[in-house]
């Protein structure tokens, strides 16, 4: 790997041309499904191609069964980037992804069925969402913990609200480093919804909200600092 100075524009330029170089190597002549989801990431979040990112998600999923290409050709179906918006193939590729045991996929699929613009019948399908978000809960994605939190807090359609259930989701969700379930579960012991009131914890979690909150916009100040 050379060593590159990214303030050198050229040398920028020559760098981005190798890495899709070897991308494309992997992706048409190695056929690997991974390399195919690494071209689509290079000509999606580098070269703004999304027609040229589609072509590479696709490959990655319906030729290589790559989970994660799935979910992205899923995406841009959703979006409409680089491909006509088309919400029933959206859904196809999220539910592939999802069988294939990716977290986005399963939460794309919950996503989808629980949105007011894409599903008219979605406070007939909150529990079928909510089994959706419970699969990539269950793999460590923290905001879909946070999202069955948030269903049960109030409750939607054919999902009765469950205080209780809302509290041990929202907990999931904050030991999973979501700001929004650290905040929901501080307001809860405070206010004893769904188990003990608890002034103490209630503080713990407010304040760790705020210290998760506090990360993400340093993070996002370096990010904006690195920019030219």
């Amino acid at each position: 790997m050379f060593a590159v100075d990214f303030k050198n524009e050229e040398e920028v330029q020559g760098y981005l041309k190798r890495l899709g170089t070897e991308f494309s190597y992997q992706c048409y002549k190695e056929k690997s499904g991974e390399g195919c989801l690494r071209l689509g990431d290079f000509f999606s979040g580098i070269k703004k191609d999304y027609e040229q990112a589609s072509v590479a998600y696709t490959k990655s999923c319906e030729d290589y069964g790559q989970p994660r290409g799935c979910s992205k050709l899923a995406a841009q179906y959703l979006y409409g980037k680089g491909v006509t918006k088309d919400i029933p193939k959206a859904m196809k590729y999220f539910t592939k992804s999802c069988d294939g045991g990716s977290v986005e996929g399963c939460y794309g699929i919950a996503s989808i069925l629980v949105s007011d613009q894409l599903n008219p019948a979605k406070k007939k399908e909150a529990t079928k969402a909510t089994s959706y978000f419970d699969k990539s809960c269950d793999k460590g994605h923290g905001e879909s913990c946070f999202r069955i939190s948030a269903m049960y807090l109030t409750g939607l359609g054919d999902l009765s609200k469950n205080l209780t259930k809302s509290r041990e989701y929202a907990a999931k969700s904050c030991e999973l480093n979501n700001v929004y379930g650290c905040a929901n579960l501080g307001r809860m012991y405070a206010l004893g919804d769904g188990g003990e009131q608890n002034e103490e914890l209630a503080k713990k979690y407010r304040n760790k909200a705020k210290d998760l909150h506090k990360e993400a916009k340093d993070a996002m100040k370096q990010l904006k600092f690195g920019e030219k």
